[in-house]
């Protein structure tokens, strides 16, 4: 039996200070009873050295203050082994209550003890497991009572400590809509059904939470399911992140299917893999029935030429070529000349095969005619630049020639090469640079386009001689595609010289009138004096018949002095300046 229970039991007798053990005490020590000598120094030396101090104190404490004796302690066999035991004993005294003799059983728990190390272990390991999970792990009674969490859990519901949340229900932080999810697989655990769902919780201090649970039975050692035990992650980001992409998704769609461009894709075999509705219109009026995912987009009804070009171009994107292509035809649909760019590029696979190609049509027909007329344009502008009475030049705010039309030559004399490598106070006459320097001051200080009235200056031919030239400025400084002050001049050396002429034949004319005034002031005063003496009535026919000859001879005289202030005034006025008046 003891060998079996791996038992031995022992003696002692105080008074003859003896020890007795039995054949299972030698067969734990792996001792010979024969070879070995029973003492209590034997017995002393067999526990282990750091037990061995508590033993003794055990006794004591047996002996002195009469309490049982049970001790679990450490042995050393002979062979070095060390085996854990259990001892008990009972202490018999005399009358007199004194000690005489203690007997006892131990047994061999070694197996025991190392199993429940390794228990004890284990449990420490997914003890520490469970504390540093970044997931929430808890458990819940099956009325939804919460029995544990563990350290990253009390940390989502908000909890500063645990005594907040365990002992306490679990619906309250969950979101009131999703309720029904969590209900859902508790009640599945509680079935012994594996479930998982998400929700949202709102944690003790008010912060909001996409959680994904999953949540299995636990049972007792009969099998019986007593709680349930879940696994939660936080998957708030992800969630945001899934809307982010379903939100792009949606405005790639509504991006793709509201433009009038085409986009679509083919696999390897010329086969459609996906396509706006642009697109897919098109394709179903070739097809002559509705398009789908799959059909070909090789088609042969719009005739061999159009069928070999585009099987061309599929072929060299699917080859590995990116390119682009111009497509100018009648549109079958709009009866109406389109104008197109076509776009193909490789999709290859994380291995860089190709798996297909991309292709997108961009409709130009806009653009193409808006070019001509832009070209058109600018042929005009430039006939009426090259061959037009002004002269348009782009100066630097110091006047220097940045660019100067072909009519510079016919106004000027000069080519544009020389033109542009003068300074514009160069050929400006010295009494207007004052007046130059001014304007391209004051210019700039125009916003972008303002203008400066126009002014006259003298400019030097290439010839030598001085011209009129009407100038206006327009600042054009931050305009990028001009980048300067712009000046538009012509000739006007015509016009300032009738001017001058006309200056000097009105100062002659205001000579000749100033000289003949006095003149015809004399016989006028005769005349208006000797009208109103007649008009008095006092005169004699006689007399009367003398004034009206003295007014006679007073308005030939007027008269001669008339002619002779017009034969003066011809005389100054050129005959062409005359004929022009």
């Amino acid at each position: 039996m003891e060998s079996l229970g791996k038992l031995g039991h022992w003696e002692f007798d105080f008074i003859n200070q003896t020890i007795h053990w039995s054949e299972g005490v030698f067969a734990i020590l792996e001792m010979d009873p024969i070879e070995m000598p029973i003492s209590l120094e034997l017995g002393y030396n067999s526990i282990h050295p750091d037990d061995r101090e508590k033993a003794k104190q055990h006794m004591e404490d047996v002996i002195e203050k009469g309490i049982p004796y049970n001790l679990e302690c450490r042995l050393v066999t002979k062979k070095g082994a060390v085996r854990t035991i259990h001892s008990q004993a009972e202490l018999v005294c005399d009358d007199s209550g004194n000690p005489i003799q203690i007997v006892g059983i131990f047994q061999d728990i070694t197996d025991r003890t190392e199993s429940y190390i390794q228990l004890k272990q284990q449990e420490l390991r997914l003890s520490s497991i469970l504390q540093s999970e970044p997931e929430c792990v808890k458990v819940v009674s099956p009325d939804g009572i919460l029995i544990e969490m563990n350290p990253a859990g009390l940390s989502m519901i908000e909890a500063d400590t645990p005594e907040d949340a365990i002992g306490k229900t679990v619906e309250p932080l969950i979101e009131p809509s999703d309720l029904r999810f969590y209900q859902s697989i508790h009640e599945n655990a509680l079935k012994g059904i594996k479930s998982s769902a998400r929700f949202r919780i709102i944690g003790m201090k008010g912060t909001h939470r996409w959680m994904e649970s999953t949540a299995v039975p636990l049972t007792n050692q009969k099998g019986e399911i007593t709680s349930v035990l879940s696994l939660t992650r936080d998957i708030s980001e992800k969630v945001i992140n899934e809307e982010k992409l379903i939100r792009i998704k949606r405005n790639q769609e509504a991006l793709i299917n509201g433009t009038s461009d085409l986009i679509w894709s083919i696999d390897t075999n010329f086969c459609l893999v996906t396509a706006n509705q642009s697109f897919l219109n098109v394709l179903s009026f070739l097809l002559q029935y509705p398009a789908k995912e799959g059909d070909s987009v090789l088609v042969k009804t719009a005739g061999e030429e159009f069928y070999y070009k585009w099987k061309e171009y599929y072929e060299r994107g699917l080859s590995g070529e990116s390119f682009t292509s111009y497509e100018n035809f009648i549109s079958p649909i709009t009866l109406e000349e389109e104008h197109r760019e076509v776009s193909f590029n490789p999709i290859r696979n994380v291995d860089e095969k190709i798996t297909g190609l991309a292709c997108f049509s961009k409709d130009i027909s806009s653009l193409m005619r808006k070019s001509k007329e832009l070209i058109l344009n600018e042929k005009r502008f430039r006939v009426l630049v090259e061959n037009g009475a002004d002269v348009i030049m782009i100066l630097s705010p110091r006047g220097q020639g940045k660019y100067v039309s072909p009519s510079i030559t016919k106004v000027m004399g000069y080519t544009e090469k020389e033109a542009l490598s003068l300074n514009l106070f160069d050929v400006v006459h010295p009494d207007d640079s004052p007046k130059l320097k001014k304007r391209l001051f004051d210019v700039l200080a125009l916003p972008l386009g303002g203008s400066l009235p126009s002014e006259t200056f003298r400019a030097k031919h290439k010839d030598g001689s001085w011209r009129y030239v009407e100038s206006t400025l327009t600042n054009m400084l931050s305009d990028e595609s001009i980048g300067g002050i712009v000046d538009n001049f012509h000739d006007v050396t015509e016009k300032e010289t009738q001017l001058e002429a006309i200056k000097t034949q009105n100062q002659k004319l205001k000579s000749i009138a100033w000289a003949q005034s006095h003149v015809v002031r004399s016989p006028l005063a005769r005349i208006m004096g000797l009208t109103q003496l007649i008009r008095t009535g006092s005169l004699t026919k006689e007399e009367e018949n003398k004034s009206l000859g003295y007014l006679l001879d007073s308005a030939n005289e007027l008269d001669d002095v008339i002619g002779d202030i017009v034969r003066k005034s011809q005389e100054v006025i050129p005959p062409e300046f005359n004929s022009k008046i």
